[in-house]
């Protein structure tokens, strides 16, 4: 029986062979699609050797979602494909093709690459012998379900690929890749029940969900207790989303293709689908997001306010709290500069606050995310707040919560559990966490910047004057917003869009 060690092993030497020849963007489209083949050939294989000794292809392809989920035409099935020397491109597009439309749910996810590259400038001879290499080292690699050592063995396997091109990239990883601890904490802050609806309207690979996946099943539900939905704007995105989510064994899945703020596709009766849950990491301080839409977006989901064309974080929190059901939840991880930016955001999230669907602000520390080294912070909305907590906001200053491991932090489980612990709480703890009023946020001019409620811990030899160092921050605050807004005046007087 092969063990996640060896899968894992086998999948980074099939790795090697295609890095050398492409860029990390390119080979793990090859990577993931070819995995993703031979595991379905196997296990179809596996499945039908019985019965295809007595009954034929077309009966095969009319049960083909009874059993297994998908039926693998002769063409693409993995004994077909390594009997060729030559054209291995072009066999493998023919694959593709045939085996979308024997499963219209699989459409895209093969053809939306060209398997004999085309378009690279890459010798055809050298390209053949790339792919032939791959698909004998990948022939090696058994992966019929009597054969996995654990049940979630390709799913685990798929995670690993994925972390490791998102390290590989980058910063370029930051729009499609949450670290798997930080969505462990999201998705365990707001707890997943039976009968839930779960979306992540900016899924990338689909981390969040397979995470809520793994949480269902740790409280002893089943997957197919929950519903789970995305959107990703993304085509290759939305592929290895599409294949992450398969692989993990989660078939109830609604996963669409687009921009989530100028084109929602989860709509129901064209209005809007309302989610019990929501998980979200969208682009920091994105530019440009689609701010012309306010004057015809039918869904009305930015009535707190118009965001500035400069920053859409707002357009994302305001399209996810029209998503929400009367009693649902959604945990956002934004850039700090959401809690306390003045003009037009100000506004915003005076009005959000006052709506009182703000339950808590969760301060991270640096460098947690492979795409930027600052720190980021976790909004906690909730539409149905309990009594204790009404017209009250949580702040947990949980930056000291990591362990460095080479030029990155990490969270651990034991930090997880920590801040999980002092959010179920809802209570002040010295230095580390602050439920303050709306009124004392009212008089903080509505910034949430977690330093002014979450202060440090007091000793016996401090002699530091803590109010007059608030009075000195505030000065200093005061004069960073007057030169911000002098230097802003100063660009459009210059002609200088912003």
């Amino acid at each position: 029986m092969i063990t996640l060690q060896e899968l894992e092993r086998g999948l980074w030497m099939a790795a090697d062979i295609l890095r050398s020849h492409f860029s990390v963007t390119d080979y793990n489209k090859y990577l993931l699609r070819l995995l993703f083949l031979k595991y379905l050939s196997d296990v179809f294989e596996e499945s039908y050797k019985a019965i295809e000794q007595t009954i034929n292809d077309q009966d095969l392809e009319g049960n083909r979602l009874n059993n297994l989920g998908a039926f693998v035409p002769e063409c693409s099935r993995w004994t077909y494909l390594q009997r060729f020397e030559h054209n291995i491109g072009y066999e493998l597009n023919i694959a593709s093709q045939e085996i979308e439309r024997s499963n219209p749910h699989l459409k895209r996810i093969f053809t939306s690459i060209d398997f004999e590259n085309k378009h690279n400038n890459f010798d055809s001879g050298e390209h053949d012998q790339v792919l032939r290499q791959l698909i004998r080292h990948l022939s090696y690699l058994n992966l019929r379900y009597s054969n996995l050592a654990e049940s979630d063995i390709l799913g685990k396997a798929c995670e690993f690929l994925i972390e490791n091109f998102a390290g590989d990239s980058g910063k370029r990883s930051g729009d499609f890749y949450t670290p798997n601890k930080i969505a462990e904490l999201l998705v365990n802050l707001l707890g997943v029940e039976k009968g839930m609806k779960i979306c992540d309207p900016v899924c990338g690979v689909g981390g969040f969900l397979v995470t809520s996946a793994n949480y269902i099943k740790q409280v002893g539900l089943n997957i197919e207790d929950v519903s789970f939905y995305g959107q990703e704007k993304v085509l290759e995105t939305w592929v290895i989303a599409k294949i992450n989510l398969l692989l993990h064994g989660i078939f109830n899945i609604d996963i669409r293709l687009g921009d989530t703020i100028r084109n929602p596709q989860l709509l129901e009766n064209e209005e809007l689908i309302l989610f019990d849950r929501v998980f979200a990491n969208p682009p920091f301080n994105l530019k440009n997001w689609g701010e012309h839409l306010d004057s015809f977006d039918i869904y009305h989901r930015f009535r707190y306010g118009l965001p500035p064309k400069s920053h859409g974080d707002f357009a994302f929190i305001q399209h996810i709290l029209s998503t929400l059901t009367t009693t649902g939840k959604a945990a956002i991880i934004v850039s700090h500069g959401v809690l306390f930016r003045g003009g037009q955001e100000g506004l915003i999230r005076k009005r959000i606050l006052e709506e009182d669907v703000i339950e808590a602000v969760i301060g991270l520390a640096s460098n947690l995310f492979y795409e930027t080294g600052i720190p980021a912070s976790i909004l906690i909305f909730n539409r149905n707040k309990l009594e204790e907590s009404k017209k009250k906001v949580l702040f947990i200053d949980a930056s000291s919560k990591y362990q460095k491991i080479g030029n990155k932090n990490y969270l651990q489980s034991e930090d997880i559990t920590d801040i999980v612990t002092s959010y179920q709480a809802f209570t002040d703890q010295e230095g580390y966490a602050k439920v303050a009023s709306l009124e004392e946020i009212a008089n903080n001019d509505y910034i949430l910047n977690i330093n002014r409620y979450v202060l440090p811990p007091k000793t016996e030899n401090d002699k530091i004057d803590i109010q007059a160092e608030i009075i000195k921050l505030r000065e200093l605050e005061a004069e960073r917003d007057k030169a911000e807004s002098d230097m802003n005046r100063y660009l459009s007087e210059l002609g200088v869009k912003l």
